[in-house]
């Protein structure tokens, strides 16, 4: 069962990352086209990048140690089809994660105009305003991090239920 859940842990980690890795290209494609002058990235790029990652992996990170949990109580409940339920699970989990990091994306682009006044973030990758990203990326993370129990009390809806039996 170790082995199993490792590799099952492995998979499902190297797929997160990379559907992660994907929305964050989705969403930030105009700004990566704006980034490249003369063969080289501008830092401006890199810190939107950056914040991005590390984002979606805190997010991924917690998904991971909930999914641990959930496929330990999946082998205990002695359900049939234990990798059903394991990719299921992993599917949902995924989804939310990413819908997650989109729903704080527009949180932190909404209350971006309150501290920064709006701005356009391609214009601001041209002139490689690194500063305007830092602020950005340090209110994006930190709407992540801040936010993280709650998003694992959603995770932690998912879990099955388990039946004590009652004796008397």
């Amino acid at each position: 069962m170790d082995i199993t859940k490792t590799i099952t842990l492995t998979i499902i980690g190297i797929i997160a990352f990379a559907i992660s890795l994907t929305v964050t290209q989705l969403f930030i494609r105009k700004e990566k086209l704006k980034s490249e002058i003369e063969g080289k990235i501008m830092l401006a790029y890199g810190i939107l990048f950056s914040s991005w990652v590390i984002s979606f992996a805190m997010l991924n990170f917690k998904m991971l140690t909930i999914l641990n949990e959930f496929i330990d109580t999946i082998y205990k409940v002695n359900t049939e089809d234990h990798l059903l339920h394991i990719i299921i699970t992993s599917v949902l989990f995924i989804g939310l994660t990413n819908t997650w990091l989109i729903l704080w994306h527009f949180m932190t682009k909404a209350l971006s105009l309150l501290f920064i006044s709006k701005r356009i973030n391609e214009k601001e990758i041209e002139n490689n305003n690194y500063v305007y990203f830092i602020l950005k990326g340090i209110v994006f993370i930190g709407f992540v991090y801040s936010l993280m129990p709650i998003f694992e009390s959603v995770l932690r809806a998912f879990y099955p239920n388990i039946e004590i039996p009652y004796y008397r």
